[in-house]
């Protein structure tokens, strides 16, 4: 039987919408099953109704297919174990999210749903002065709105300052825990490496996509931009990009601080005098990443040394190993612990012989040290 394509019309998009709510409250069968359903009328009206219509209508219906393919690949893992992230780190769930509203999710943002954030601030070893502070400026209010209805200066924007390795990126996602909030990580570099010539178009493309998914979901972001100094540079000098980025940065940022739902983390290791002065003065809270201290750092190799057999752990002197790596930062002692663990799984393997891996843990940490 033929239908007319206004009654075609009509059904896909009730379907449509079903689809729509029911993937925005989270139950995947159901908007699968309505998002099938409306793909398949855009495919009947592609078929049956305006030919002049017919590719555009296609489009449309695989359009929906991907989405509920993303979908299908994502629900499961959900599901089943809740503590995993998405390999790429952006969600199926964030990216249908987009695809059903008709953006595009930019490929310079790294995109977490709050549902998949698992840890906060008792992950974060050290930084405990900078654990004060942030609690103090921005997760306390957000936790706790009716005690804070005082007028204050705005700290939306917040900027993590330290060298790198220190953790800044850890730290901001932790942050996006405590308050229970989506994180967005930006990568400033790509932004602009990637677009060279259209930065400031992209920096609105981002904050577009940003407002969309809050609006969609009800909900606040918490954004991170890291190396925030590659777009946030000092206009007037010998590099164009600040020409057109700062001004459209500025103007997205003025936007979303007034939004007392958003929340806008970003890093640099560079000095005041890099920044373009309007984008600095919106940072007012500028609170410092330091490298680990001595009880950090005995933590960290507890911490990354923890599935090591007890035959090995026990014979590991992790205070020397925290005294001897003064001024490295957490990253470092990753890469040292590595190290140490290629070697152990040599052992293991009848590669190399067991020897004193106290003494092989300290040639590592010398040669780090000299990097």
């Amino acid at each position: 039987m033929n239908f007319s394509e206004s009654y075609l019309t009509e059904r896909f998009e009730a379907a449509y919408k079903q689809g729509v709510a029911a993937k925005n409250r989270g139950d995947y069968p159901a908007a699968r099953e309505h998002l099938a359903k409306a793909a398949s009328l855009m495919r009947e009206l592609a078929e049956t109704g305006d030919a002049s219509r017919r590719a555009e209508r296609e489009t449309t219906a695989a359009r929906i297919e991907n989405v509920m393919q993303a979908m299908a690949k994502n629900a499961p893992v959900r599901r089943a174990n809740p503590a995993s992230p998405s390999a790429a780190g952006t969600s199926a769930a964030a990216a249908a999210d987009a695809a059903v509203s008709g953006e595009e999710m930019p490929d310079f943002v790294t995109f977490y749903p709050a549902e998949e954030l698992h840890a906060g601030f008792d992950a974060v070893v050290g930084a405990d002065e900078a654990k004060e502070q942030i609690r103090k400026y921005a997760i306390n209010p957000r936790l706790h709105p009716e005690a804070y209805s005082y007028s204050f200066l705005s700290n939306m924007g917040i900027l993590l300052v330290g060298p790198p390795g220190t953790g800044k990126t850890t730290f901001a996602k932790a942050v996006a825990y405590e308050v229970r909030q989506p994180f967005a990580v930006v990568n400033s570099s790509s932004l602009v490496n990637c677009y060279i010539g259209e930065t400031g178009k992209n920096v609105d493309k981002l904050f577009a996509f940003l407002r969309g998914y809050a609006e969609r979901n009800n909900c606040g972001i918490t954004i991170f931009f890291d190396e925030f100094d590659e777009i946030a540079k000092r206009r007037g000098g010998e590099d164009k990009v600040s020409e057109a980025a700062v001004p459209a940065l500025l103007r997205n940022l003025d936007g979303m601080m007034k939004n007392a739902q958003f929340l806008i983390l970003a890093s640099t290791n560079l000095p005041r005098e890099a920044f373009d002065p309007g984008i600095w003065d919106r940072f007012r809270q500028r609170i410092v990443i330091p490298l680990p201290d001595l009880a950090a750092r005995r933590r960290l190799f507890a911490l990354k040394l923890k599935e090591v057999e007890p035959e090995f752990l026990e014979k590991l002197d992790l205070d020397a190993a925290a005294a001897q790596t003064q001024g490295l930062s957490g990253r470092d002692i990753t890469f040292i612990c590595d190290d140490l663990k290629y070697r152990l799984s040599e052992i293991k393997a009848g590669i190399a012989a067991e020897q004193d891996i106290n003494a092989y843990l300290a040639s590592v940490i010398a040669a780090r040290m000299k990097k």
